[in-house]
């Protein structure tokens, strides 16, 4: 099967200003779905799609229960199934893919080991007051801005010192507001454009950023958007860790249905039209990577403002924003 990845360009010639392209033809891999039984495909979609699997299976199962008309409802359980694959998913972004972007390594062998062997949210809060905050997350929440700079000032824990080197200015996207599944089916058109998805016109940025903008106004305000980008991560993080639970919901449409499940990069949505023989007949999943690959989104703003940039800092960039999957880079140089 062909690489399922996004495709970033730098073009430069020597009569314009070098520019930045980002696309993604993604690969429709709930195509498969077509023609199966619900509760076949509910049992397919873990496998289909291993990032994320609890929240996707738990789309599957609201969208085509919702579609076939039955009642839905999400347990407390299920919504703390798909937060702790929340905190599981964000500590090992931090764990591995952060601590290469800002270190240049892989975090420390005994927190790897303490991450692979938490399975549940006690041991994880562990390893995060130990590795991320160097304190009570709950006690660290209540800092506000100003305290969690005072935070980043001290340095003692290796988020902190990362949040130190992100100092630059930057552009940035609008920010996508809360939803719930009925508002989203009021204006699904413009999440289904041929183009990209857009929110009252505008390409959107979907991640934790987008939920926490209101606690860093003084951030926002200086335009330190990479730095307010991983300080939401930190602080979603610990408000899971404290308790609160990723939330979902369903809505019928004039053809199916919808469902809207939030995960750790943003609102991950499925759509679903069953036949007259209750199987699937159409079925579609929009992923939030689809914001973060938006041809006018926000890696596409943020790289082209670091064009000259080395690729050392595109690296911690696009890590940053954090797509679903991986990406390449390539420049087409033109000097004639």
């Amino acid at each position: 099967m062909k690489a399922d990845q996004i495709h970033i360009v730098l073009s430069q010639n020597k009569d314009s200003a070098p520019a930045v392209r980002v696309s993604w033809p993604r690969l429709e891999a709930e195509r498969l779905f077509i023609g199966q039984s619900a509760a076949q495909a509910v049992h397919t979609t873990p496998m289909l799609f291993a990032l994320c699997a609890r929240a996707q299976t738990l789309a599957a199962r609201l969208v085509l229960q919702q579609a076939a008309g039955q009642p839905v409802s999400v347990s407390p359980q299920q919504r703390g199934s798909i937060t702790l694959e929340a905190v599981r998913e964000t500590l090992r972004k931090l764990l591995l893919d952060w601590s290469q972007a800002f270190d240049g390594a892989a975090a420390a062998a005994h927190w790897m080991a303490q991450w692979r062997a938490a399975q549940d949210l006690p041991a994880l809060r562990s390893l995060a007051e130990a590795m991320v905050y160097g304190e009570d997350c709950g006690h660290w929440l209540q800092g506000g801005e100003d305290g969690w700079l005072a935070w980043m000032q001290q340095g003692a824990t290796a988020p902190a010192r990362w949040l130190q080197q992100l100092d630059q200015p930057l552009p940035g996207c609008a920010l996508l507001p809360a939803l719930d599944a009925a508002t989203l089916a009021s204006q699904l058109a413009d999440w289904l454009r041929p183009g990209g998805p857009v929110w009252q016109g505008q390409a959107c940025e979907v991640s934790a950023l987008a939920h926490e903008a209101e606690h860093l106004p003084g951030l926002l305000a200086a335009s330190l958007l990479a730095r307010a980008r991983l300080l939401a991560r930190l602080l979603q993080l610990a408000r899971w860790l404290n308790g609160a639970l990723l939330p979902s919901s369903v809505a019928s449409l004039p053809d199916g249905a919808l469902a809207l499940v939030e995960t750790a990069r943003g609102p991950l949505v499925h759509l679903a039209a069953l036949d007259a023989s209750g199987c699937i007949s159409r079925y579609r999943v929009l992923p939030p990577t689809l914001w973060h690959a938006h041809p006018e989104g926000v890696l596409r703003v943020s790289l082209g403002f670091l064009a000259d940039a080395p690729a050392a800092e595109w690296q911690r960039q696009i890590s940053l924003i954090d797509p679903c999957v991986p990406y390449s880079v390539s420049k087409d140089v033109e000097y004639a």
